[in-house]
């Protein structure tokens, strides 16, 4: 379907480190990005707030990819949910990297752009994550 092609696309993109790659997917006009759990703290962002999000998060790294462990569609939701491991090699000598999360990613009605993803991440690795990107 649409959706899969989609999903599988933003999550592919994830492992070029491109930013223009991970936004290629993404609604201009209406995408929303939220990491989760709330405790966390971390603000929604517009498509413009989540490129700079992610401008921050791929210069951490040398190497990262997106192993999908379970994908769900909802054609009723119009949505796929993917349970996924993180991994990657941190950039200036600071090692290996492995976290996972569930991003559940809503689409438009033609299922070829990315609307929403709300990112259940690992709060104790996101904290980690955290601290090693502060100056």
């Amino acid at each position: 379907s649409n959706r899969m092609t989609t999903a599988k696309r933003l999550l592919d993109a994830y492992s070029t480190l491109s930013v223009d790659a991970i936004l290629s997917p993404l609604s201009n006009t209406h995408f929303k990005h939220q990491i989760l759990p709330a405790s966390l703290g971390m603000p929604a962002r517009s498509k413009d707030d989540f490129s700079k999000h992610a401008a921050g998060i791929t210069s951490v790294f040398e190497t990262f990819r997106m192993e999908p462990q379970q994908i769900f569609e909802d054609e009723v939701r119009n949505a796929v949910v993917i349970h996924a491991k993180m991994i990657g090699t941190l950039a200036k000598g600071m090692g290996e990297w492995e976290n996972e999360c569930v991003m559940m990613i809503r689409l438009d009605a033609s299922g070829e752009e990315v609307v929403e993803v709300q990112e259940f991440v690992d709060s104790h690795k996101a904290k980690m994550m955290k601290e090693k990107m502060a100056p």
